[in-house]
């Protein structure tokens, strides 16, 4: 929700005069030496530092408006979600080695827990007695306060470093190992399956006469789905081994996404929001502790844990903007095999890349195994 732009008659003259006046100046300012002579310059510059002048003059518009609060909010929450999120799983895998995939898997389940509970929480704040402004303000008071909690709490166990960790060594050993590149793409088509649940979702069940009410509600059934999976996640992968429910977990959610063909009721709805949120989950808790099994030395894993997350980025990019072309391929006549279609083969086809990688880790221990065997002998 955003707080209202101004629209009365009034108040769009004085922005666009405030506009001109503001385009006039940078153009004037930067072209007076050179168009002194002349009696009318164009208000369209052909090149050099006139049109550069103008291109930022028109950038700088967004500061008389609403422009700059939208850029500055999601500049600040990429860069502060990037910052905490990380170092976060990376610390708690500090302290435990026979369960860290499920402490991990805890972790991490938190983002779902907020997932469900605080939608709702603002919702009603923001609707109820305290407004947008007042309940934002309640919201961010209450996340600062957890924030605050947390940093309390944290603490590394690893023994300070007498020589830094190579970054260039990283990199290298990361980008020549081939499982470990192989569990990239699926870290990134991920985001496009993940994002067109749920931006379509709930579209999808109020186009098929579900109450506004229920369709709501339909993402938090998703994240509560998802929260059960990240919080059984580590016991499951502790028997079936981290790379198996891993390919398991993203294989079953890539087929779900197809299922959103056959929606059509509120028993559908819950069917597809909690499986696949479920077994999202469990490839979302799963991916710290796969990371964490692919990384050959415990003080590199920050850098591995970043870089991963850093590259899925690029697929969370995609993914937002392949919520627009899943929009276009729905087109105005609600076509959704195309969407599902689209989203569903992109997903399925990342998921592969995870079924080739359990099967060079597989041949990876194997030849292990046998240098063991031939040097215990």
């Amino acid at each position: 929700m955003s707080s209202p732009h101004p629209s009365d008659e009034t108040a769009n003259v004085d922005e666009s005069a405030s506009q001109r006046v503001k385009i006039t100046a940078v153009q004037n300012s930067l072209s007076k030496n050179e168009h002194d002579d002349q009696s009318g310059a164009s208000d369209f510059p052909d090149g050099g530092l006139t049109a550069w002048g103008t291109a930022l003059g028109a950038f700088l518009i967004q500061f008389c408006g609403f422009g700059y609060n939208s850029f500055t909010l999601c500049i600040g929450s990429g860069v502060a979600t990037g910052l905490t999120s990380i170092p976060s799983i990376a610390i708690v895998s500090h302290h435990f080695q026979q369960r860290r995939s499920v402490v991990m898997g805890l972790v991490v389940a938190g983002a779902s827990l907020g997932a469900v509970s605080h939608p709702i929480l603002l919702n009603n704040l923001i609707n109820g007695k305290l407004g947008f402004a007042n309940g934002v303000r309640a919201s961010a008071g209450m996340i600062s306060g957890l924030n605050f909690i947390a940093c309390l709490l944290m603490r590394t166990r690893l023994l300070p470093q007498q020589k830094a960790v190579s970054y260039t060594r990283v990199l290298k050993n990361s980008f020549t190992d081939p499982a470990y590149l192989l569990s990239l793409p699926r870290m990134v088509t991920f985001q496009v399956g993940f994002s067109f649940e749920t931006f379509y979702l709930q579209l999808d069940s109020t186009l098929h006469g579900l109450s506004n009410r229920f369709s709501f509600y339909s993402l938090t059934t998703l994240h509560s789905g998802d929260f059960i999976g990240k919080i059984t996640a580590g016991f499951v992968s502790a028997y079936a081994g981290i790379p198996n429910t891993v390919v398991g977990s993203s294989l079953i959610s890539s087929a779900i996404i197809f299922a959103m063909i056959g929606l059509h009721s509120v028993a559908s709805v819950v069917m597809i929001g909690i499986i696949y949120g479920y077994f999202s989950g469990v490839c979302v808790a799963t991916m710290s502790p796969l990371i964490s099994d692919l990384t050959p030395e415990i003080s590199d894993l920050g850098i591995r844990i970043g870089l991963s997350f850093a590259i899925s980025s690029i697929g969370a990019l995609v993914g937002t903007s392949g919520a627009p072309i899943c929009g276009a391929l729905l087109s105005g006549n609600y076509i959704w095999w195309k969407p599902v279609v689209f989203a569903g083969s992109v997903t399925i086809c990342g998921s592969i890349m995870f079924a080739f990688m359990q099967f060079i880790l597989k041949i990876r221990h194997k030849t292990a195994t046998v240098f063991s065997k031939e040097a215990g002998a």
